[in-house]
């Protein structure tokens, strides 16, 4: 049994996140008392990847099953983290530090394609803060989904009508978009560069 004795790096309604006592390349997602609907969807999302040969898939964490800690039962998966080995920061947080959104708009385009290439279920609570932002190089960079994957519906379609499944994630995904562009980051930069039309924000474009 895996000892957990640090502080969480990160911490839902359901569960929170701590990096592997053996193996600080890796995290381990560890459900809150009992309630465990979102670890139970997530470890069926993974299964489903592995049959489809998409469990390389670099917008995701890479899963590596399960383990027992002194906290519960948990999920081990990537710890993902940028290219000098900080942990990668959510989408949010560069949103607050004004980085325009539409610097991300790439990233997110790249994701969505992957989404639908790999038939990605993704829930309709995913947040801007279940994206990280991850630094892999110089110059490059990538947008990972930690989490808010799986799908809620109990029918087992998506292998069987792609068509089907990709019309889904892309409506989900006008849905999530929409509201990304109305989270209180983005409303409060815009609210700023209307009062200060001289204001500068801060941009990626120069690094990525």
């Amino acid at each position: 049994m895996l000892q957990i004795t640090t502080d969480p790096i990160g911490k839902g309604k359901e569960r929170s996140c701590f990096v592997h006592p053996d193996d600080p390349l890796k995290a381990i997602k560890i459900s809150i008392g009992d309630v465990d609907k979102q670890s139970r969807r997530e470890i069926r999302f993974y299964q489903k990847l592995e049959k489809r040969s998409c469990a390389d898939e670099p917008h995701i964490p890479r899963f590596y099953g399960l383990c027992d800690t002194s906290l519960g039962r948990g999920i081990v998966v990537d710890l993902i983290c940028d290219q000098d080995g900080v942990i990668s920061k959510p989408l949010n947080w560069y949103l607050a530090e004004g980085y325009p959104i539409e610097d991300f708009e790439p990233y997110l385009e790249e994701l969505k394609q992957s989404f639908l290439q790999n038939l990605i279920i993704f829930n309709h609570d995913m947040t801007v803060g279940n994206l990280l932002f991850q630094k892999i190089s110089a110059s490059k960079a990538r947008l990972v989904a930690i989490d808010g994957l799986g799908d809620v519906a109990a029918i087992e379609w998506v292998d069987f009508f792609p068509a089907f499944a990709r019309r889904k994630i892309s409506r989900r995904w006008q849905r999530f978009i929409e509201r990304v562009y109305r989270t209180s980051e983005v409303r409060l930069q815009r609210e700023n560069l209307a009062r200060d039309p001289e204001l500068v924000a801060r941009s990626l474009k120069p690094f990525y």
